[in-house]
């Protein structure tokens, strides 16, 4: 199996998804679609691997941020692969995004910070306004568009593909485990964890991950699974940067 990071994301202040391609027993999948700004990047990225986005067969969505999920609908051929949990609390947070009337969606900003224990006031910005930039995407999550398929527990998209359950930043974050990926046809193969923003950045691997704790739904689960991780896996590409390794 093939792994390329297509887009390297970042942190703070322009937050951006890492976009990863998987090429496992003939399927082409990616993990996270990213930030909508970087879809000409991101179809680029295909088009140097010889793909197109009628190519992709899978889009998994660690979780449907708007930083992950900006450009899913480029994939009209693909399933999306989405927690159960996430799938449904998005649903219902964008029904109650169109029935609020308030000025600047003061209500839905409350919603927000009704549903993470410790959100920063600039980040519930951040999404409200993501959100209607992305609508039509989070449309498609209400709508319950067929494409979407939302997953309980373990599951297997390939042989080589696992996704696992990762809650805490979300309810229902998932990332994906690849078994026995390369980067390049030279290198030995490694079980490569694509964890989302179950773990952020380089940097928070190595410290107490106070600042990722100001974007989690849960964050007594954030750190549970955060420690499980870290204890479990050696490479990790995490949710806003490249590939790493563990301390």
């Amino acid at each position: 199996m093939l792994l390329n990071v297509l887009i390297q994301g970042s942190g703070f202040p322009r937050l951006r998804s890492t976009v990863t391609l998987l090429q496992s027993q003939k399927r082409n999948i990616l993990v996270d679609s990213g930030l909508s700004d970087d879809a000409g990047r991101l179809v680029l990225a295909l088009k140097e691997r010889g793909l197109t986005p009628d190519d992709v067969d899978v889009v998994v969505a660690t979780h449907l941020h708007y930083d992950h999920c900006g450009n899913h609908l480029l994939f009209r051929n693909a399933r999306y692969i989405v927690g159960a949990k996430d799938f449904i609390e998005n649903a219902r947070f964008i029904e109650a995004y169109h029935q609020d009337a308030t000025p600047g969606k003061t209500a839905t900003s409350d919603l927000l910070r009704e549903h993470y224990q410790t959100v920063k006031d600039f980040y519930v910005r951040s999404i409200v306004r993501e959100v209607s930039r992305n609508i039509e995407f989070y449309n498609r999550v209400l709508e319950r568009d067929a494409r979407f398929v939302p997953i309980e527990g373990s599951h297997w998209l390939t042989e080589e593909v696992e996704v696992l359950p990762t809650p805490g930043h979300t309810h229902g974050h998932i990332s994906i485990v690849a078994h026995g990926a390369r980067t390049d046809s030279e290198e030995a193969p490694r079980k490569i964890l694509i964890a989302g923003d179950a773990l952020f950045t380089r940097k928070t691997l190595l410290e107490d991950a106070e600042r990722e704790l100001q974007l989690a739904q849960d964050t007594a689960l954030y750190s549970h699974t955060r420690r499980r991780l870290l204890s479990e896996y050696r490479h990790i590409i995490p949710g806003h940067d490249g590939l790493v390794e563990a301390p």
